[in-house]
C-alpha cells in the first residue's frame, strides 16, 4: 500500500473521531439491519420513517415530496405537513415499505412540522424549512470540514476556521452526514442514525467545508432555506459510487471496473437510499483515487455513467451535476515531506484533469477550476472557500437561471504569425483578463513545432487575448500549445470575476 494510501485512511479515522461517529464492522452493521434497521425487510411490527427524516431538515421546494418508510402490511399511513391544507395517505402493502407523496411547496423559512402515523404510532419532525436541497458526494476533499482536524500534515482546517466557526450563524443553512456504509446489494434507508443539524457556531466546525461555502453562498443569494446531504467518504474511487447497472451496461467499463474498488457499494448503501427524495442537483468533489485509470478517458465514461445513473435513480429530470477539477498536486510530498518536489514536467495528472473537463460532455453539468488554489504539497487544500462558491456560481447560472458569469477564461482557438500565437477565448470568459493582484504574468504556456517537443513561450495579454511568443529553437509554423498541461502548476490568470484559466492543450498527442 502506498504511503499515500495509508495517509488517506489514518486521516479517515481522525475525521470519523473528530465527528465522534460509532463504527461498527460488516457483520455487525447487517445483525443490526436485518433485525430492525433495513428498510427492505418485509416482517414489520412498527411504524418506520426512513433516517433521512429529522428535526431541522429541508425539505425540496416546488417538487412533490415523497416521504417513505416501512409498516405492518395493511396499516393506512397518514402524512400531515403543517405547510399543506390536506392530509396524504396510502395503505401499506404486503412488502411493507410504503410511500406517500406531498404536493410541492414554495419555499418557506418558517419552522414547519410533518406528521407521520399508522393505525398504531406517530412521529412529529419539528422545525423543518422548505428550499433547496443538495446532494454533496466524492472523497476527502468533500469531506474536510470547517475545523481543525490537527496539526500539519494533518488537515488544519480552512483558512481563518476559528474565525468562519465562529461567525456560521445561519439558521437557514442545514446539513444531514451520511454515515459510511459499504453494501453488495441495494439499500432502501441509510443503516446509521443521523440528524439534520441548523448552521451554528456549536455545529458548523464538522460541516463539509465545501458544502458550506457552497450552501452559504446560494442561501445568501437567493434567500431561501438550503438542505445539505453529505454524502463523502475519503480515499474511495469513483466506481464505488457508480450504481451496478450501468457499470455492467457498457462494455468498457465492465471490463475495467465491475469488481474492482469496491464497486457500486458506496452508492447501494449511501445513495440508493436517498433517490425517493426531492432534490434540487448535486456536487460532486472526486478523483484523487481515479488518478491512474488508463486510459483516462476510461475515468471521463465512468463519470459520465454515474450523472446518468444517479439522474435515472432519482427520476427528477436531468438533474444538475457540478463538480470540481482536481487542483495541483505533487504527490512525492506523500513519500517524503522534505522532498524537493518531484518532475515538475510530468503531466499525468494533467491528463486525468482533461477527462475530468470532458464529462462536461453530459448536458447540465459544469465544472470548477481549482488551479489558482491549490497548494502543491497539500492534497487536501485549506482554501476551500472558493472552491464551494464557484459551485454556487455554477448553480446560480446552470440551475437558477442567474445572469452570473461561472466560468474563468477558456481556451477557443489561436492563430499564428512566423513565430507568434495569438490565443483568443471563449465570448465572456475572458473580460479584464489579468493575473492575480496585477501580479508577474506567470509563464506556464508551451508552444511545439512539426517537432512535436514543447518548450517554454513568452506570454503576454493584449486586450482579452493573450500572445505567445516561440523560442528560437521551435521549428515553425508553431503546430500546437498547451496551458499549466503539467501536475503542479499553480496558475494566476484570471478574469475581472476572479476566476482562473482553465489548463488546455490544443493537440491530440499521446506523448
Amino acid at each position: 500500500m502506498k504511503t499515500a494510501t495509508l495517509y488517506a485512511f489514518f486521516l479517515l479515522c481522525i475525521i470519523i473521531l473528530n465527528s465522534c461517529q460509532k463504527t461498527m464492522n460488516e457483520q455487525q452493521v447487517q445483525a443490526l439491519a436485518g433485525a430492525s434497521m433495513d428498510i427492505n425487510a418485509t416482517a414489520k411490527s412498527t411504524l418506520k420513517v426512513a433516517r433521512v427524516f429529522t428535526n431541522n431538515m429541508v425539505i425540496q421546494r416546488d417538487k412533490p415530496a415523497s416521504v417513505w418508510g416501512t409498516a405492518p402490511a395493511g396499516h393506512t399511513i397518514s402524512v400531515k405537513a403543517s405547510w399543506k391544507d390536506s392530509t396524504f395517505t396510502t395503505v401499506t402493502p404486503g412488502s411493507g415499505n410504503w410511500r406517500v407523496v406531498i404536493s410541492g411547496a414554495p419555499a418557506n423559512a418558517m419552522p414547519q412540522q410533518l406528521t407521520v402515523s399508522d393505525n398504531d404510532n406517530s412521529k412529529t419532525f419539528s422545525n423543518i424549512l422548505i428550499g433547496d436541497v443538495w446532494v454533496c458526494s466524492g472523497q476527502s476533499n468533500m469531506v474536510m470540514p470547517l475545523d481543525s482536524l490537527g496539526p500539519s500534515p494533518y488537515y488544519e482546517g480552512v483558512l481563518n476556521y476559528q474565525a468562519e466557526i465562529a461567525a456560521a450563524n445561519w439558521p437557514n443553512l442545514r446539513l444531514i452526514p451520511i454515515q459510511e456504509d459499504e453494501r453488495t446489494s441495494p439499500i432502501n434507508n441509510i443503516a446509521f442514525n443521523t440528524s439534520w443539524t441548523v448552521c451554528s457556531p456549536a455545529t458548523a466546525g464538522n460541516y463539509s467545508a465545501v458544502a458550506y461555502y457552497f450552501g452559504r453562498k446560494l442561501m445568501n443569494t437567493l434567500n431561501v432555506p438550503i438542505g445539505l446531504i453529505v454524502a463523502a467518504v475519503g480515499n474511495t474511487y469513483c466506481e464505488a459510487w457508480t450504481n451496478k447497472e450501468v457499470i455492467e451496461g457498457n462494455t468498457t467499463l465492465d471490463a475495467y471496473y465491475s469488481g474492482n474498488n469496491n464497486s457500486s457499494q458506496l452508492y447501494n448503501g449511501m445513495i440508493n437510499p436517498l433517490r425517493n427524495m426531492a432534490i434540487k442537483g448535486f456536487i460532486w468533489y472526486q478523483g484523487e483515487n481515479n488518478r491512474y485509470d488508463r486510459p483516462p478517458s476510461n475515468y471521463t465514461k465512468l463519470n459520465s455513467a454515474l450523472i446518468r445513473g444517479w439522474r435515472n435513480k432519482f427520476a427528477q429530470g436531468s438533474l444538475p451535476f457540478y463538480l470540481v477539477q482536481m487542483t495541483p498536486y505533487d504527490d512525492t510530498y506523500f513519500d517524503n515531506p522534505s522532498s524537493e518536489g518531484g518532475d515538475s514536467t510530468a503531466d499525468d495528472y494533467a491528463r486525468f484533469r482533461e477527462a475530468q473537463s470532458k464529462i462536461r460532455n453530459v448536458a447540465n453539468t459544469g465544472m470548477v477550476v481549482t488551479m489558482d488554489v491549490g497548494e502543491v504539497k497539500r492534497i487536501h487544500p485549506k482554501n476551500k472557500q472558493p472552491v464551494g462558491e464557484r459551485l454556487a456560481l455554477l448553480a446560480l447560472q446552470g440551475a437558477y437561471g442567474m445572469h452570473v458569469n461561472p466560468l474563468g477564461p477558456q481556451y477557443s482557438s489561436f492563430t499564428t504569425n512566423q513565430s507568434t500565437a495569438t490565443i483568443s477565448f471563449v465570448s465572456g470568459t475572458a473580460n479584464g483578463l489579468t493575473t492575480i493582484n496585477n501580479g508577474p504574468m506567470e509563464q506556464r504556456f508551451y508552444v511545439a513545432g512539426a517537432d512535436r517537443v514543447f518548450r517554454k513561450a513568452v506570454a503576454k495579454i493584449n486586450g482579452s487575448q493573450i500572445i505567445l511568443t516561440a523560442p528560437a529553437a521551435t521549428p515553425l509554423p508553431i503546430k500546437a500549445i498547451r496551458y499549466a498541461f503539467t501536475n503542479f502548476p499553480l496558475t494566476s490568470i484570471q478574469n475581472s470575476d476572479g476566476l482562473p484559466m482553465e489548463p488546455f492543450r490544443t493537440d491530440t498527442w499521446a506523448q
